[in-house]
C-alpha cells in the first residue's frame, strides 16, 4: 500500500509543480495577487506531497517490503535499522527522490519566509523552483520510479553496498544534496532578477543567507566524504582527485566566489552581472555532478547508475535549465549593468581577485576532470588525468589566494593603500616566520614545501587573530572596552573569521 500511496503522491506532485510554475509566472507577469498567492500555497502543498512519497519509501525500507524493487535490491532484514534508513538514499531512485524533497523544501521555506520580498520576485522564484521540481519529478516517474513492484516477491533482499554501510555515509549524501540543491535558490533568484530586470541591495541581502547555508552544507558534505574515503577506501589522504569528488568540489569553489561577490552587490551595488552569472554557473555545476553519478560515463565508487536513459534525462534537464538561463543572461544582463567606481587596492578589488583565482582554479579542475571524457569521445582512446596534474595546476593558484585572505580582511571599501593594509597586521609576519623556521629545523630542508604549507596555515591563523585584535583595539583601550567592542562586532565579521578557519581546515 505504501508504494501505491507514494506513486500517487509523486503524480499529484508533478501536477502541482506544473500548476505552481504557471501560476507564479502568469501571476507575476499580470501582477495578479491571487495567482501569486496560489504559487505560495502550491509550493507548500508540493512539499507535503513529495514528503509523503519520501515517507512511504522510507517506511518500505524500514519494514523490509521486498515487493518494492529498490528495497529488494538495496536492503535486507539483517541490516541494522540505521543502514536500512540510509539505504533509502543509497541507490539511484531513492537519492533522486531525496534531491527533489530538498528542492521542494527550499521552495516551501521561501514561500513561508519570503514575506519581505517584492511579490513579483517571490512569485517568479517559486515558479522557477517548481519548474526544476517538475523536471526531476518527470525524470523519477518515467525513468526512475522508486516504487516499482517486484513479482514474485523474494524472501530476502540484497545487501546495501558494504562500503556505504558507514555512519559517515549515513549523513554525507543529505548534506551534499543540501549544498547542491541549496544553490538552486541562488539560481532561481538570478533568473527571476533577469526576468524582472532589477537587482538591488535587498535582493542580495535576501539571497546571501541561502547561498551561505548551501555553501556550509556542501562544505560539510565534502568533508564527511573526504574522511570516509581516507579510512574506508585507503586513498592515503583526504583528497584523491576522483572525478566525482571533483564534481562536488567545483560548485563549492564557484559558490565561494558567489558568496563573496554577493557581498559586494549588497554593500556597494557592484559586480551585479558577474554575481548573476556565478549563481547560474554554481547550480549548473551542481547539476553536472548529478549527471556524472547517474550517467555511467565515469567509473567511480560514487556512481549510482550506469543506465544511459537516466543519464540522458539528467543531461536534458541540465541543458534546458543552464541553456535557458544563459540565453536569458545574454539577452538581459546588459540592462542591469551599473557603473560603480572603486580603486584596484580596495575591499572590492580584493574580492575581485578572490573571484578571479577561484574561477580560474575551477577551470583547471574542470579541464582535468572532463578532458579524458572528451578525448575518449573524439578519438576512442582512454587516458587518465591524475593527482600530478591537479597538484601542479591547482595548488599554485591557491597559495596566492590563501596569502591574500589576510590582506583582504584589512582592506577598506572603495579605496585603500597597500602600505596601510599591510601595516595593520605587519606584526603577524614575525610569528609566521618563526613557525616556518621551526618547521624547517624539525623536518629538514628536504621538506621545504611542507614547511611553506605550514607557514601559509600559520599566516591565516595569526593574520586573522591580528585583524581581530586590531578591530577591538586590544591593549590600546581598557579591556572592558575591548570586550564590549568584540560583543558589538557584526556577526558577518565573525563569519569571516570562521571562514578563514574553514579554509585552513580544508
Amino acid at each position: 500500500m505504501e508504494a501505491e500511496i507514494g506513486t500517487f503522491g509523486l503524480i499529484l506532485a508533478l501536477v502541482t509543480a506544473g500548476a505552481v510554475a504557471m501560476a507564479g509566472l502568469l501571476g507575476a507577469a499580470r501582477r495578479n495577487v491571487n495567482l501569486m498567492a496560489l504559487a505560495g500555497t502550491g509550493s507548500i502543498v508540493l512539499f507535503l506531497l513529495v514528503g509523503l512519497s519520501f515517507a512511504c519509501l522510507t517506511l518500505s525500507f524500514v519494514t523490509s517490503d521486498f515487493s518494492v524493487v529498490a528495497v529488494a535490491a538495496n536492503s535486507n532484514t539483517a541490516m541494522p535499522l540505521l543502514y536500512r534508513v540510509t539505504a533509502v538514499w543509497g541507490n539511484h531512485e531513492g537519492s533522486l527522490l531525496l534531491w527533489v524533497l530538498i528542492l521542494v523544501t527550499f521552495g516551501a521555506l521561501i514561500a513561508l519566509a519570503g514575506g519581505q520580498l517584492p511579490p513579483t520576485l517571490k512569485s517568479r522564484v517559486l515558479a522557477l523552483q517548481a519548474l526544476l521540481g517538475l523536471g526531476f519529478l518527470a525524470l523519477i516517474l518515467f525513468t526512475s520510479n522508486p516504487f516499482g513492484r517486484l513479482d514474485p516477491v523474494p524472501v530476502e533482499g540484497q545487501e546495501l553496498n558494504p562500503l556505504l554501510q558507514d555512519i559517515g555515509l549515513a549523513i554525507h549524501p543529505p548534506f551534499l544534496y543540501l549544498g547542491y540543491v541549496g544553490f538552486s535558490v541562488a539560481f532561481a533568484f538570478a533568473v527571476a532578477a533577469l526576468i524582472e530586470g532589477r537587482v538591488d541591495a535587498s535582493w542580495a541581502r535576501f539571497v546571501r543567507p541561502w547561498i551561505l547555508a548551501a555553501w556550509c552544507c556542501l562544505t560539510m558534505g565534502i568533508t564527511l566524504g573526504s574522511f570516509w574515503a581516507y579510512y574506508e577506501l585507503g586513498w592515503g589522504g583526504f583528497w584523491f582527485w576522483d572525478p566525482v569528488e571533483n564534481a562536488s568540489f567545483m560548485p563549492w569553489l564557484v559558490g565561494t566566489a558567489l558568496l563573496h561577490s554577493a557581498l559586494v552587490v549588497e554593500r556597494r551595488g557592484a559586480l551585479v552581472i558577474w554575481t548573476l552569472l556565478l549563481a547560474i554557473l554554481t547550480f549548473s555545476l551542481s547539476m553536472i555532478g548529478t549527471f556524472l553519478v547517474r550517467s555511467g560515463v565515469l567509473t567511480s565508487v560514487h556512481s549510482f547508475s550506469a543506465d544511459p536513459a537516466r543519464g540522458v534525462g539528467v543531461l536534458l534537464l541540465l541543458g534546458l535549465s543552464t541553456g535557458g538561463a544563459l540565453t536569458l543572461f545574454a539577452m538581459r544582463a546588459q540592462n542591469l549593468s551599473r557603473s560603480v567606481i572603486f580603486a584596484p587596492v580596495s575591499r572590492e578589488g580584493g574580492l575581485v581577485l578572490n573571484n578571479v583565482l577561484l574561477v580560474t582554479a575551477v577551470g583547471t579542475v574542470f579541464l582535468g576532470t572532463f578532458y579524458p571524457l572528451f578525448a575518449e569521445l573524439v578519438s576512442g582512446e582512454q587516458i587518465s588525468v591524475g593527482p600530478p596534474y591537479f597538484n601542479r595546476t591547482f595548488v599554485p593558484l591557491m597559495v596566492p589566494l590563501l596569502l591574500a585572505v589576510v590582506l583582504g580582511m584589512n582592506l577598506r571599501w572603495k579605496r585603500d593603500s597597500l602600505r596601510s593594509a599591510l601595516g595593520r597586521g605587519a606584526w603577524a609576519v614575525i610569528p609566521v616566520l618563526a613557525v616556518v623556521a621551526g618547521a624547517v629545523i624539525l623536518s629538514g630542508t628536504g621538506k621545504a614545501l611542507g614547511a611553506v604549507g605550514i607557514g601559509v596555515g600559520a599566516w591565516l591563523v595569526v593574520g586573522s587573530v591580528a585583524w581581530f585584535l586590531g578591530r577591538v583595539n586590544l591593549f590600546k583601550v581598557p579591556f572592558a572596552r575591548s570586550a564590549a567592542m568584540a560583543a558589538g562586532l557584526p556577526r558577518a565579521l565573525y563569519g569571516m573569521l570562521l571562514g578563514s578557519g574553514l579554509v585552513l581546515a580544508s
